[in-house]
């Protein structure tokens, strides 16, 4: 009988002790969850595109959004046609992204942005279906797919 209680009370010292472990290992995969569960929309300018190479092209705004994103994370691409440009926060992308958040480093709940070429032409005023792919850790955030740009 002795032999009985000595097992069950070591089988119940290990669950607690690995109960501490899974309930680490949940909390850690509920913080590096990917994506989010923002929505954007993506609207037209009232600024007329050009031939001109930095024009502003759209803006973008949350309708719905519970997390700031770490723009080292946020990856936003437009495609015109068969062409594929990339939109970065710096001077370096096909398209510059302005934010009027008062923190760089994120794009925040409360903030819109402003798409605008970036020395290269890609809506020449004609106006065009302008395609959006706009992902976050590798997940696509839920919005607009595209915005006609004129």
């Amino acid at each position: 009988m002795r032999k009985g209680v000595t097992t069950l009370l070591c089988l119940l010292l290990v669950s607690v002790m690995l109960s501490g472990c899974v309930e680490r290992w949940t909390e850690m995969d509920e913080e590096q969850e990917p994506g989010t569960h923002n929505v954007y929309r993506a609207t037209d300018s009232d600024a007329t595109t050009t031939e001109g190479t930095n024009d502003t092209l759209f803006s973008i705004r949350w309708n719905e959004a519970n997390d700031d994103l770490y723009w080292g994370y946020v990856v936003m691409k437009l495609e015109v046609g068969d062409t594929v440009y990339d939109c970065t926060i710096t001077d370096g992308g096909d398209c510059f992204i302005s934010q009027d958040g008062d923190d760089d480093t994120i794009w925040q709940t409360n903030e819109f942005l402003t798409i605008m070429e970036n020395d290269l032409n890609i809506v020449d005023g004609s106006g065009i279906l302008v395609n959006l792919y706009i992902s976050y850790r590798g997940t696509q955030i839920a919005g607009s797919d595209s915005v006609y740009v004129q």
